[in-house]
């Protein structure tokens, strides 16, 4: 898949390639889901073109290392850096995943001072 479709697919699902291993797309959630925070979309052509399907969903737990790390860094800047997504996920009562896991690392730190 070229740079071109990765960009037109971005823009029609909602989602954030965060890099291509083994010459296939993998993306996270730019919408603003609360509910597709913790998951990671990996690009199946052989799907149908419907809303989700055309992703294989993913646990962020179960990634190969150079996945994961390429993940853990799009999700922090998505985080920290996309006012749009931020503000949509405030909107629904939850937590950017950033914001959730400094305030759970704070209050561990907390315990254990």
């Amino acid at each position: 898949m070229d740079a071109k479709s990765i960009k037109s697919l971005e823009e029609y699902k909602g989602a954030k390639c965060i890099g291509v291993f083994d010459e296939v797309p993998y993306f996270i959630d730019a919408s603003g889901c609360a509910f597709a925070r913790e998951v990671v979309l990996k690009y199946n052509p052989f799907r149908s073109m419907d809303i989700l399907d055309i992703f294989d969903v993913l646990d962020a737990r179960d990634l190969p290392p150079d996945i994961k790390s390429a993940y853990d860094k799009a999700v922090h800047e998505r985080d920290t850096q996309d006012a749009a997504y931020i503000e949509a996920v405030h909107s629904t009562g939850f937590e950017t995943l950033t914001e959730e896991r400094e305030r759970h690392e704070k209050a561990a730190r907390n315990r254990t001072a």
